[in-house]
């Protein structure tokens, strides 16, 4: 299994490599880039969870209903954990915190899940993929939205700061006229969140896809086929799209980036490792789970950092640190999982 760990991770890294390098040569544009991660996170990861969930056997999927509430613990108690290290240890600011467990617990599966966990575990492995997806972006990012906003907004009361979900592009903050100086209900601002996450088609596709399996609805082999042609496309351009986005952050490394990479590449898997063992999920699902949270720091932290304009070099550097450590962090955590 290192063998092919190691087979799978260093062309992984190389595409990666390869759009850092485009990406510092200012081969593309802003908006070029913007398209390009579109192209990955709209289209073709949405199709490749949609074919790789619909052909999953029922039995199998009623069985890994555990497994959801693992990642949903790990993905919700670490960004907590986080939250409270960002507060009470690191004396950060409420915005800068939320970043921080945002940066922790938040793993970047639909950049390099399909091309790390495809290339090690075929297409079971959508499951792992999608519900690290689903979870992140349904709570985690909704829940540092609130965070982010609520601060936004005792600073400038009377603008409305417009959240954002990974894969949509940022330039910098983005203020829009409230029309009075009362800011609107928190409870509003936690539906809109979870709504406009909710909306990414990388969300909802595989939620659709686990609706038809458990209700019994087969899809149509030629649609399968339809969306795979396009789906196929996944790794190869989130991972080039990836790169280009690491290539617009700086590195600094410090304590605070330091804990930050230790709690997203180590200190997350880990946990999984624990809690599988607990509840008793057998491999190969045990192993994906834990590679899924041992991916790096998904870009969502340093594009709301952008936004925001608070703690973006170190959630930037977060990203990269972790991308980084990566090409370790997999290898070790497969062994112990049982890999060889």
């Amino acid at each position: 299994m290192l063998t092919t760990t190691l087979t799978v991770l260093v062309p992984v890294l190389f595409v990666v490599l390869l759009g850092y390098v485009a990406g510092r040569a200012k081969a593309f544009d802003p908006d070029q880039v913007a398209g390009i991660n579109e192209l990955a996170l709209d289209y073709a990861l949405p199709a490749s969870l949609f074919v790789g969930v619909v052909t999953i056997p029922r039995a199998q999927l009623v069985q890994e209903a555990p497994f959801v509430l693992v990642v949903l613990a790990v993905l919700v108690g670490l960004y907590l954990a986080a939250l409270a290290v960002g507060i009470l240890v690191f004396r950060l600011s409420a915005r800068a915190a939320a970043l921080f467990a945002l940066g922790a617990a938040f793993p970047g599966t639909p950049f390099f899940g399909p091309a790390v966990l495809g290339g090690l575990f075929g297409r079971s492995s959508a499951v792992a993929i999608a519900s690290a997806a689903i979870v992140a972006n349904v709570l985690l990012v909704p829940l540092s939205v609130v965070i982010l906003e609520a601060a936004a907004r005792v600073r400038r009361p009377g603008a409305k700061l417009v959240p954002v979900a990974v894969g949509a592009h940022s330039t910098g903050p983005e203020e829009l006229p409230d029309g009075g100086s009362e800011p609107p209900a928190r409870g509003r601002v936690i539906r809109d969140s979870v709504l406009h996450a909710a909306k990414q088609p990388y969300v909802w596709a595989p939620v659709l896809g686990f609706v038809l399996v458990l209700i019994g609805v087969e899809v149509p082999s030629l649609i399968d086929s339809m969306l795979n042609l396009i789906g196929q496309t996944t790794s190869g351009v989130s991972l080039f799209a990836s790169g280009l986005l690491l290539a617009a952050y700086s590195f600094k490394l410090n304590c605070i980036v330091t804990v930050n990479a230790a709690l997203k590449s180590v200190v997350m898997p880990a946990l999984m490792l624990a809690l599988i063992g607990l509840v008793g999920i057998p491999n190969p699902l045990a192993r994906e789970a834990v590679v899924a949270v041992a991916l790096p720091s998904a870009v969502i932290a340093p594009i709301l950092a952008a936004r925001y304009r608070t703690y973006q070099a170190e959630a930037g550097s977060t990203m990269l640190l972790t991308t980084v450590l990566m090409i370790g962090v997999v290898p070790i955590f497969i062994a112990i999982t049982g890999g060889s």
